[in-house]
């Protein structure tokens, strides 16, 4: 369960930003989560809204920055390598300032808020407090030059860890992989629970929909797929075999790269998969490759696997550009698998961001509650992220057209004066 995400100097982060998925208040109709051991709620879905180039992308940038180097920066990550964060590069002095990412969510039943300062050298503050009882307690701190703070509760192998944690590596990644029992949980959550879904992943994201197919959840797989009134009526997946002398040779580079892989088989290793999705049509039943769907099908075969497991997993689900590729009624419906208690009844969370105001309009399937929603807009090159509580919103509000009104900010402006030169231009070549 995602809470909060505060990120500072990163990308077009300029200054801090926060988003909370804190609900204003109790809402019956929808798929909250209550907050352990507090009177809050968690909401199922937050959106963020904005022009082209605002920002809303490196949100989710952000969080799985923070991801990645949980789970990689202990045991992937060269020990003299830099730190691959992204300052923002439009201001000389920010580029010298650290970095600032803080993370508060519930794993195993626990908040916890965790977060990190670092430079492209190295982690200069690391933090984790857990709330077992409502107050905060003290996992650990640390700050670069100094000894870390352990809390009174924290058990197990903690000096050992010290001693061969890097200047570029995490103490809850080293912790992690030296199987720190307490510490598991935390690390588990940002490996397991927190899902980020973008365009360079999409492969992972097809395999994933290849085992729910293949397995017994294929049911609500086939389901989602139907119900997206894409003409698909089944999918059918295979390896494309490679030759056993390259699979031989590509077995023993991965083993001679990877000394965890000792136990690679040839005969695991494939050139790719290649996808057919059945269509009927007149009683017939043809197949086409995946290559000659359209993007919006590939898309949606490409999302349904992680919905099914994120949904049963009562996870974090974060979608980049949620309109891309999906019709405004498809990507409502995906809004309101996670809306609805029935299609969600274990809490699971989504995190979007989109260009659609049409979801914010009045006869969206899934309306979006004004705590629900998030805007970012440039000025000067930095993002700000802002929500619509900060605006008063009416029940019967409009939101939709208020919004491409102007009303909340977060709208591209467009310079007529640049027009006319364009129109120069065209008459200039014409004459």
């Amino acid at each position: 369960m995602l809470l909060r995400f505060t990120v500072a100097n990163f990308a077009s982060f300029r200054d801090e930003a926060e988003l909370t998925l804190i609900a204003e208040k109790r809402h019956e109709d929808l798929a909250v989560r209550a907050v352990p051991r507090s009177r809050q709620w968690a909401l199922p879905v937050a959106g963020v809204f904005g022009p082209n180039a605002a920002g809303k992308s490196n949100l989710s940038h952000a969080l799985a920055f923070v991801r990645g180097a949980v789970l990689n920066s202990h045991q992937r990550w060269r020990p003299r390598a830099e730190i691959a964060r992204r300052p923002f590069l439009l201001d000389p002095e920010t580029v010298k300032q650290p970095s600032r990412f803080a993370v508060e969510f519930v794993a195993g039943g626990i908040r916890y808020d965790f977060g990190f300062v670092c430079d492209s050298k190295e982690f200069l503050e690391e933090w984790l407090y857990s709330y077992p009882e409502g107050r905060p307690r003290k996992v650990y701190e640390r700050r670069a030059g100094s000894p870390i703070v352990f809390g009174p509760t924290l058990h197990g192998q903690k000096v050992q860890l010290e001693r061969m944690l890097r200047p570029n590596s995490l103490f809850l990644s080293a912790a992690a992989a030296n199987n720190h029992e307490q510490l598991l949980p935390v690390f588990d959550w940002f490996a397991d629970d927190l899902r980020i879904a973008w365009e360079h992943n999409f492969e992972g994201r097809l395999r994933e929909t290849r085992h729910y197919l293949e397995a017994r959840e294929s049911k609500a797989v086939l389901a989602l797929l139907k119900y997206a009134d894409l003409g698909v009526e089944n999918v059918s997946f295979s390896d494309v075999k490679l030759l056993p002398e390259q699979a031989a040779r590509i077995a023993e580079l991965i083993r001679h790269l990877d000394s965890d892989a000792d136990g690679v088989s040839p005969d695991g290793i494939s050139a790719g998969m290649e996808v057919e999705l059945s269509h009927v049509v007149g009683g017939r039943e043809f197949k086409l490759p995946l290559e000659l769907e359209s993007s919006g099908t590939r898309t949606w075969l490409g999302i349904v696997g992680p919905i099914v497991s994120t949904l049963m997993g009562g996870c974090v689900l974060v979608i980049d550009e949620l309109d891309a590729r999906l019709h405004h009624h498809l990507s409502a419906q995906f809004i309101r698998l996670f809306q609805d208690p029935r299609t969600n009844p274990n809490g699971a969370q989504l995190l979007f961001n989109t260009h659609d105001a049409g979801l914010l309009g009045p006869e969206a399937v899934a309306t979006l509650r004004r705590d629900q929603v998030w805007f970012s807009e440039k000025v000067d090159g930095a993002t700000s992220l802002y929500p619509l509580m900060d605006y008063k919103v009416r029940s019967v509000e409009n939101m939709e057209k208020r919004y491409l009104g102007g009303r909340y900010g977060g709208l591209p402006f467009f310079d007529e004066e640049l027009l006319e030169i364009v129109a120069s231009e065209v008459r200039a070549a014409g004459a």
